[in-house]
């Protein structure tokens, strides 16, 4: 599946979004002013001489004017409030919805289930692991990732979903969830919400006015004003659910089919609409803000629209795309704890060969991150991850076990500088952190390096639970590790750089990347110095490195750039150029990506650090890392 293209896709999209923005306002326009002239002529209806007049000859072109840019300043006024809503990320969709985040480090059954399968889909799919929302009160099964990128997203799950599904299906469900992100859908789904709020706003003020005059006195004016407002918000609304159901049916067709390649197990997500079909309560929703969104979840979360308005396809649909040969019948399940904790090694091996394989399934596009991280085969993988002590996983789903982990990948194996920097950490002293960094060293100590940034993807969601003031306490304490002997290394760029970019969406207003760069010519200079740095970094024969060089910007489709001189190849302006890339449309992207893994593969050896610079600048990218056929 190619990612990519589909994330281009989604981008044309929005363009139509904007299209049908533009005709729904002007169309409310119209109403607005025909709703207008008909309150005039219903005021009027008995002066004189007005008899057999019709609505149109109150009609004015001042008015219309006047109560057009009204419609217009109302409509964006409240697309813009509520986009500011959206900045926060994909928590505040969650949370408007009733969803509690499930903490990491939660002992309850099905919970520890969802975040298991959750994580084994992130390290799949070269993503940091989000957090995981929790509608406990509702029974429907249903689900959905919401977010502005990557860096932001959360997976919600209804508790429904969680007790009524087992763990093959909740991969397909939630395999369906992580193509909505990679495709670039989710990203369109937010700003689809804000562009219908703005639509439906007038119709919701119509609403609450009749709400008010019913419930207390007042004049037939407030009731005719009310009135006249909720109609042209059913108009809004009509205009608001067709967009819906135009934006976001075939994505859902979409995603089923990438869930399928993702998960090499068409049966998880057939069995998981199955059992939706059978199931009295379906997909349905009932939180209040159900509305707004329902077109991100993975079924139709309202029930009262028709077939037209429906932001889903109708499940049977779904079924047959997926298992043609499908006899109708669906599975009938009953509520339930399901006692899967998977905790022998055997089946912790069994998982984890299963999530890598999904990295590999995206039809040879592109590379699981973990296979990368790895160097080599999926047995190499599964190998190398199962060297992660349980002791390191288990910190790493606490936000304090998590820090601790961050801060001491940092320590310095120089005697002065280790001393140092434990100096800095008493600074400001939080109990028990330097007794925890302690504790973790030795098993740090015997861990392999490539498995650093996996550590680092396993601890995310334990470190977003941290407050604000302990979230920057923690970057102030990563920069003062990192600059403690005086130089910063790539390893270290690399770790405070994913940090960075995960992390601080979470606890500050999300900075998209609005793609800028359409052609790889206006980003060749920077392309030519991450290429630069690269090549520098994993080969020493200036013959090698030619070759390196030559090969990356080849694949990137430029051929007349000349390396970098090494001395010019300053950290700081190669951070700015990892940024400056991530500035490109999404077709540039795959080019961009393949030239830099073929430039480390030109010696035949990827080293780690290769390995962690290469996944770096993807992830400053929001992108998956391409792969190269042997």
């Amino acid at each position: 599946m190619d990612f990519f293209a589909h994330q281009d896709r989604a981008r044309r999209n929005t363009g139509w979004l904007v299209v049908l923005f533009i005709l729904a306002v002007t169309l409310l326009v119209f109403f607005a002013n025909f709703c207008v002239a008909l309150m005039i002529g219903w005021s009027n209806i008995e002066q004189p001489g007005l008899a057999g007049h019709t609505v149109w000859d109150f009609f004015s072109w001042r008015r219309f004017i006047y109560i057009g840019m009204a419609v217009w300043c109302v409509v964006l006024g409240a697309m813009i409030y509520k986009r500011l809503q959206l900045a926060e990320g994909g928590k505040r969709v969650a949370e408007s919805l009733g969803g509690h985040r499930i903490y990491p480090n939660s002992d309850d059954l099905d919970e520890r289930r969802i975040l298991n399968v959750v994580e084994e889909m992130a390290l799949a799919s070269g993503m940091p692991v989000p957090p995981v929302y929790l509608l406990g009160g509702e029974m429907g099964i249903n689900a959905f990732a919401a977010g502005n990128s990557p860096s932001d997203a959360v997976i919600g799950v209804t508790r429904g979903c969680i007790q009524l599904l087992d763990r093959d299906q909740l991969q397909g469900v939630i395999a369906h969830e992580f193509s909505h992100i990679l495709n670039g859908d989710m990203r369109l789904n937010m700003r689809l919400v804000a562009v219908l709020h703005g639509i439906e706003f007038i119709g919701d003020t119509g609403d609450i006015m009749l709400r008010v005059r019913t419930s207390r006195s007042g004049g037939a004016q407030v009731l005719m004003l009310g009135g006249a407002l909720w109609l042209i918000g059913f108009f809004g609304s009509l205009f608001g659910n067709m967009i819906r159901s135009a934006v976001s049916r075939q994505r859902e067709f979409l995603a089923d089919a990438s869930a399928v390649q993702f998960t090499r197990n068409p049966q998880g997500i057939a069995d998981a609409l199955k059992v939706i079909g059978g199931y009295r309560a379906g997909t349905e929703i009932f939180s209040p803000s159900r509305g707004e969104v329902s077109h991100i979840f993975f079924g139709q979360a309202l029930s009262r629209l028709g077939g037209l308005f429906d932001t889903h396809p109708p499940v049977m649909d779904r079924i047959l795309r997926i298992q043609p040969s499908w006899d109708g019948s669906y599975i009938l399940t009953q509520l339930q704890a399901k006692d899967e904790t998977d905790n022998t090694a055997d089946t912790k091996k069994e998982q984890l060969a299963k999530a890598v394989a999904m990295g590999a399934a995206l039809n040879g596009e592109f590379l699981d991150s973990a296979e990368l991280l790895m160097q080599g085969n999926i047995a190499d993988v599964q190998e190398g991850l199962s060297h992660i002590p349980d002791s390191l996983k288990e910190q790493a789903h606490d936000p304090l076990g998590a820090t601790a982990l961050m801060l001491g990948l940092l320590f310095s194996g120089d005697e002065a500088v280790y001393q140092k920097q434990r100096g800095y950490l008493k600074q400001k002293p939080t109990p028990g952190l330097l007794a925890l960094i302690d504790k973790q060293t030795p098993a740090l100590e015997q861990l392999s390096r490539a498995l650093y940034l996996p550590l680092l993807e396993l601890s995310m969601p334990a470190l977003k639970c941290l407050s604000q003031e302990q979230y920057m306490l923690f970057k102030q304490r990563l920069l003062l590790l990192i600059r403690a002997d005086e130089e910063i290394d790539l390893f270290e760029w690399c770790l405070y750089q994913e940090l960075q970019h995960y992390l601080d969406p979470e606890f500050g207003k999300v900075r998209t990347h609005r793609p800028k760069y359409r052609e790889m010519q206006q980003l060749s200079d920077a392309y030519r110095l991450v290429l630069s740095v690269l090549v520098y970094e994993g080969h020493d024969d200036p013959q090698e490195i030619d070759k390196a060089f030559n090969r990356g910007i080849g694949s990137a489709g430029l051929y007349n750039l000349t390396i970098q001189p090494q001395n010019a190849c300053d950290l700081q302006e190669f951070r700015t150029a990892v940024k400056e890339l991530a500035y490109a449309y999404p077709h540039l992207k795959p080019r961009m990506l393949m030239g830099f893994v073929n430039a480390v593969k030109q010696d035949g050896i990827i080293t780690v650090i290769e390995r962690e610079m290469v996944r770096s600048i993807a992830a400053v990218m929001d992108s998956p890392i391409p792969k190269l056929d042997d």
